[in-house]
């Protein structure tokens, strides 16, 4: 008899496997990210060095300050949007464990099933032989008396 849980634990997999790919999706979004916030700050800090050399005219500097504001600007959205992009992967590992504590307990209850399945077979076989086993015994006993 086969184990009457096993489309349900079919499912289990495939849901844990498809989180599991949403957590990888949003990891990659996550360090796509980052380097984006670390390449601004690098950008941030060309700019900062270059009003610090101090030679650059009128409409140079306000234009050094608007870029700087800019990426200033650009960093907060990457910042906001990283935060809630871990967030979102926190929800999601959460759902992944909870998923793949559902599919590891399928697992066991399919591996006791196994068990019990096994044991029984093993009873069933032991009381066949033990039966063919009497049944020669009474056999040999009639033809010694007969």
């Amino acid at each position: 008899m086969p184990f009457r849980l096993e489309k349900i634990l079919t499912l289990r997999k495939k849901e844990e496997e498809s989180i599991k790919e949403e957590l990888n999706r949003i990891r990659l979004l996550i360090r796509e990210v980052e380097d984006e916030i670390d390449k601004v700050k690098k950008s941030k800090n060309d700019v900062e060095s270059q009003l610090r050399t101090g030679t650059q005219t009128g409409a140079q500097l306000g234009f050094l300050l608007y870029l700087l504001r800019m990426y200033n600007d650009y960093i907060l959205t990457l910042k906001k949007k990283l935060e809630n992009l871990r967030l979102e992967e926190e929800e999601i590992l959460r759902k992944f464990l909870e998923k793949r504590t559902e599919r590891k307990s399928f697992e066991k209850l399919k591996e006791r099933y196994i068990e019990k399945q096994s044991f029984e077979n093993d009873r069933k076989e032991r009381a066949t032989i033990d039966e063919v086993a009497l049944q020669k015994y009474f056999r040999n006993i009639d033809n010694t008396r007969g």
